[in-house]
């Protein structure tokens, strides 16, 4: 509803000229006419008309200037309108490129344009303002519960003739009264209304049974000459509720004989039994329930209780108990819609010749010979990459089932997602005892896979899967039930299964445990049957998942996705996206036979990959935009990078990366080099030095050397550390310590005490200046008077604790700055440790998230005890690393250690990856810990040119592999995009000519097969021409518009729903109430017109249910 308002100004921003063209086309408009002459409005010549109003395409808050409405004379004539008028009434201004020369020159704005202001109605508020209308509604509700429109009505409202009682709950004029008589013909069509009785006092439920209506079947709802009676009290189970009719079947055979059964489907209720049924479900509520569990995961026994529940939810009546037969009919249901929607329908071969993963929905995007590829792409040469197959590979261990000993048929063994089960068990049998893959240096892995391993009372513990990365569609044949972990027999199998008939020059694999898996896999491959080995021209690489791979040691560092060519921006991980939509079915899939736990899976799965591809159009052009943004901008950061340096560096570290990709056993140069000083070198450095000392002459003052003397101290401060926390655990116990673990600590304290006695001699003979500060040693007989202090808490003092004053003695001058040189190196140690136990608790961590959670409080307890730990050797190290650093900033506070060791704060110990509350991908910033630069602390390292060249190598490479990536992610997406639409033509093709191919048959059936399969192919040309719509704007502005779709699919640049689908179409925004105006933004909703995955302009479903 637009909002009009009218003010007083004399004041004519808008010259005659422009006056005049705007009075002739308002004036003229017939809508304006109308709504003139009918609203009885009077005519001010002193006012004028603002309006603030929605567009046609809704879109809000444009002000339009005031001005004449009539033509008049007077130039400050103008209508005043005191009562709202219609939006047709009031059209848009002409827009100024919508003017002749003459006008435009003379439209002279008065003001800017007014700003949209923020809106301030929230969901929030608006809560607020219904608090004042919550009694009127609730009166509303109760209105229906009395006679409502009824209360004055004394007859049937259709005959007129007798005294109305009934009303239908469904019928839209169901509020009104009818008789008996009536009520019954109104709903000859509709059997399944429920309907109420007026006893006086309140409406009562009744049943159109027991009034007397008989649905007739087999005519198409028209009467029969010869109809046979139905079973009594026949039971249809609806959306809406369950209902007792009485139907009458056809037995006239005017047509032949058709069975029950038939004129049950005939009618859209699918039977229970298919001999003598007695008990049907509706179509829609068979659809209902399979779009609610696909989209929410809703169970079938929360939805059959539902039902129950809308149709006696005090259970008064006699209980209706019908789960094993909606269990049962759903599983059938379920495998004749995949048939159906895959085409097999259309085949005269039938159903049973339904090919190997031929029910599975197939992605689009991914390189398809014959369907999606231009002619000659194998002679592409340099972008041959464009078309790699990607698979993404991942096992999950929520996914179990319970060995409940039942004989389950599978209704489609092998024709989705799920590998043929028969034949996958003959081939595990041959490797009972095969071990599971080794993890490498994934160690948090290697502890955490016996949580899983195997569970009692399960035969199957989890599920490999096998997908495409960059759609995340799952492959057909491409799942597989694991028994005892993720063993090679399991996933050679599944893999292969899922790229059988690939005839690709390029498979790139990623997958968690890649580095091990690959060892060896031509060789297990061999071992398999000929239709699962893979093209011997076809070349397979192999990759770790982008966040995984930090979870892996060094030398898996060469399996990055970041530094193989021709894989853009793949992750790899999207994998893992699959289990958090199929997680939410681990308690449900577990209690199921083995038939009926596929059948759901590939279900789910085939609903996944339908989503997905509706999503492509807004997913691919939001990659596009982005990959367009990124690659622009690090080919200028590499530009400006590379310009720093020689042509000749360039060029050897261009060989450098050439010679690695040529020969991985080759240096890794994207790899930072090992720190070339450690703390065991510091110390092997010092010994020599001592050992150069003795060699002189020069005696050591004690038989302990000092390199030796300080190694001792700070393995003594690192070890009242460990005591100080283990008594500050002790200490947080619930409960009174028991005796032992006072006797321990003790224990340890004693033994700790000793060496530290031990040691105060060598300290005595190389900082003698302490011997003042040692009281035990100077006065032991006084000190076996005081109280005994913890060993934890004996101050050692090192050179880098003494005072000022005793810090500047010559004789101690050599220890402070070995000492220093020490530090420096434990705390490079310690932040090496600090990095390697983060790897190990990110990846368990995630592990525990993905695999172990809502597995049990058994499973759950040991992972948290694994994670604290490595936690606890985490904050030792970070101890560690505190204490050295404190002792740098004492010995050598203006040192250059300070560029690289800085201020550890417990936010800084975590990563290496995004934490799952942290920033987003775009925002997120590593801890320093990881962007530590290598040490070059050698005798003979200069600060030459070429050394400082050689230490930005890495980085240099890598910023040249950002760039690669960003440009093969723009042509990768391209080529997709392009792929897609070709594939939704093939496929339209395909469904047209598979519309001819049965001739034999029911002429109806035919008719149907006929008109499904041009339907469908009518979608994927609607399909195609949607994604175009969607994509070629930004393509053509970036100059990659494939050549044929311009002219193909008659682009403009403004195009319509309406022009798509040849229908008429209406964009609306939200409600907006009257009092709110159109200057409100809409809460929620995106002001730059961009839109999330899947939600696009045409609403459309390739698999509809309907015929």
């Amino acid at each position: 509803m637009s909002k009009k308002r009218s003010v007083n100004d004399n004041s004519d921003p808008i010259p005659p000229a422009a006056q005049s063209a705007n009075k002739q086309r308002r004036t003229s408009t017939p809508a304006f006419r109308v709504a003139r002459e009918s609203s009885g409005t009077a005519v001010n010549r002193s006012s004028r008309l603002t309006t603030i109003r929605t567009n046609a395409h809704g879109r809000r808050g444009y002000l339009t200037e005031s001005r004449s409405l009539l033509p008049d004379p007077d130039p400050l004539s103008s209508l005043s309108i005191n009562e709202e008028l219609p939006d047709e009434a009031v059209p848009d201004p002409p827009a100024y490129w919508q003017l002749n020369d003459n006008q435009a020159q003379t439209v002279v704005p008065s003001k800017p344009p007014k700003p949209k202001r923020k809106r301030q109605n929230t969901t929030s508020t608006k809560l607020q303002e219904w608090l004042i209308f919550r009694q009127s509604c609730l009166d509303e509700l109760l209105r229906h519960d009395g006679l409502s429109d009824s209360l004055d009505q004394e007859y049937c409202i259709s005959c007129k003739k007798v005294c109305g009682v009934y009303k239908c709950k469904d019928c839209f004029s169901g509020s009104l009264l009818r008789c008996r008589d009536c009520l019954v013909n109104a709903h000859r069509d509709h059997p399944l209304h429920h309907v109420e009785i007026w006893n006086g006092r309140f409406f009562a439920a009744v049943t159109l049974q027991s009034l007397g209506l008989r649905v007739q079947l087999g005519h198409g709802g028209a009467p029969c000459p010869l109809p046979s009676a139905g079973p009594e009290n026949f039971c249809i189970f609806d959306t809406y509720g369950v209902h007792y009719i009485s139907v009458d079947f056809c037995d006239c055979r005017t047509n032949g004989f058709i069975h029950q059964r038939t004129q049950l489907l005939r009618a859209r209720w699918f039977p229970a039994t298919f001999n003598r049924p007695k008990t049907a479900f509706t179509f829609d509520c068979l659809d209902t329930f399979h779009e609610l569990t696909l989209q929410g995961k809703t169970p079938l026994y929360d939805f059959y209780h539902t039902v129950l529940h809308k149709t006696d939810n005090l259970e008064l009546n006699k209980t209706v108990y019908r789960y094993p037969e909606f269990h049962r009919v759903f599983r059938i249901w379920r495998n004749l819609l995949m048939l159906k929607r895959a085409g097999r329908g259309q085949d005269p071969a039938g159903a049973g010749a339904t090919a190997q993963g031929e029910l599975a929905v197939e992605c689009p995007a991914c390189p398809h010979p014959g369907r999606n590829l231009p002619e000659g792409w194998e002679l592409a040469g340099a972008l041959l990459f464009l078309y790699t197959l990607f698979l993404a590979v991942d096992a999950n261990f929520k996914l179990k089932g319970k060995d409940r000993g039942i004989h389950d048929p599978e209704l489609a063994p092998g024709w989705a997602s799920f590998v043929e089960e028969g034949r996958y068990q003959e081939h595990i049998a041959q490797y009972v005892d095969q071990p599971e893959i080794n993890t490498c240096q994934s160690e948090h892995d290697a502890l955490v896979r016996a949580v899983v391993r195997c569970t009692p009372g399960y035969s199957v513990t989890g599920v490999g899967l096998c997908i495409c990365p960059r759609h995340c569609l799952i492959r057909k044949n491409g799942a597989g039930d694991l028994q005892k972990g993720e063993r090679y027999c399991n996933m050679d199998y599944i893999i292969l299964s899922a790229l059988a008939g690939v005839k690709l020059p390029r498979v790139v694999i990623t997958y968690d445990v890649g580095c091990q898996w690959c060892k060896n896999f031509e060789r297990r491959m061999e071992e398999l049957a000929d239709d699962l080995k893979l093209d011997p021209a076809t070349i397979v690489e192999v990759g770790i998942p982008s966040w995984h791979i930090n979870g892996h040691g060094e030398n898996c560092k060469s399996f990055c996705l970041s530094y193989m060519d021709g894989v853009g921006r793949t992750c790899g991980e999207e994998v893992e996206t699959t289990w958090a939509q199929t997680n939410a079915l681990g308690t449900s899939v577990r209690e199921m036979g083995p038939g009926a736990r596929h059948e759901t899976l590939n279900d789910q799965w085939c609903g996944w990959n339908f989503r997905k591809i509706v999503g492509f159009r807004s997913l691919f052009l939001k990659r596009l935009k982005e990959a367009y943004a990124m690659r622009d901008k690090h080919r200028l950061i590499f530009q400006q990078f590379s310009s720093t340096f020689s042509p000749q560096t360039v060029q050897k570290w261009e060989a450098t990366v050439l010679a690695w990709k040529n020969d991985r056993s080759k240096p890794n140069p994207y790899m930072e080099p090992a720190s070339s000083t450690t703390l065991q070198d510091v110390r092997l450095d010092l010994a020599k030095e001592d050992a150069a000392e003795a060699a002189r002459g020069r005696i050591s003052p004690h038989k302990v050397t000092l390199t030796m003397f300080l190694t001792m101290a700070l393995d003594l401060e690192e070890q009242q550390y460990a005591l100080r926390h283990l008594q500050l655990e002790v200490s947080k116990m619930k409960g009174t310590q028991t005796s032992k673990q006072s006797a321990d600590l003790e224990e340890k304290r004693t033994s700790l005490r000793n060496r530290i006695l031990r040691w105060r001699q060598a300290q005595l003979a190389y900082t003698p200046c302490v011997a003042s500060l040692v009281v035990q040693l100077a006065l032991p007989d006084a000190a076996e008077a005081l109280p005994v202090e913890p060993a934890e808490s004996m101050p050692l003092y090192l050179p880098s604790s003494l005072p000022q004053h005793l810090r500047q003695l010559s004789e101690i001058t050599t220890v402070l700055e070995k000492e220093c040189r020490l530090r420096i190196a434990q705390a490079d140690d310690a932040l090496a440790e600090i990095r390697r136990q983060r790897r190990i608790i990110s990846g368990l961590w995630q592990f525990k998230r993905l695999n172990v959670d809502g597995t049990g409080n058994r499973a759950c307890t040991r992972m948290r005890t694994l994670y604290n730990r490595f936690n606890l050797r985490t904050q030792r190290s970070a101890g560690c690393y505190r204490a050295a650093r404190s002792a740098l900033l004492v010995l050598d506070p203006n040192g250059s250690w300070q560029s690289r060791l800085k201020d550890l704060k417990d936010d800084d110990i975590r990563g290496p990856g995004k934490d799952d509350n942290g920033p987003g991908n775009s925002s997120f910033e590593p801890s320093w810990i990881w962007l530590v630069p290598r040490i070059h602390s050698a005798p003979d390292m200069g600060d030459s040119e070429q050394v400082l060249d050689d230490s930005l190598q890495v980085e240099w490479v890598k910023a040249q592999a950002r760039k690669q990536r960003w440009e093969e992610e723009v042509l990768l997406i391209q080529e997709e995009m392009r792929r897609v639409v070709a594939f939704h033509e093939w496929k339209a093709q395909w469904w047209r000519s598979q519309a001819c191919c049965r001739t034999d048959g029911d002429r109806h059936v035919i008719h149907g097969v006929t008109a499904y399969a041009e339907k469908q192919a009518h979608l994927c040309e609607r399909l195609a021409q949607s994604c175009v719509t969607s994509w070629l704007p930004t393509l053509k502005d970036n100059g990659a518009a494939p050549s044929d779709w311009e002219a193909c699919y008659h682009y403009s640049s403004v195009v319509t729903t309406a022009d798509i689908s040849g229908e008429t179409s209406t964009d609306s925004d939200d409600e907006v109430d009257d009092d709110e105006g159109a200057e409100e933004i809409d809460d929620g909703g995106d002001e730059k017109g961009e839109c999330s995955e899947g939600d696009d302009n045409i609403d459309i479903d390739l698999f509809e249910v309907e015929d």
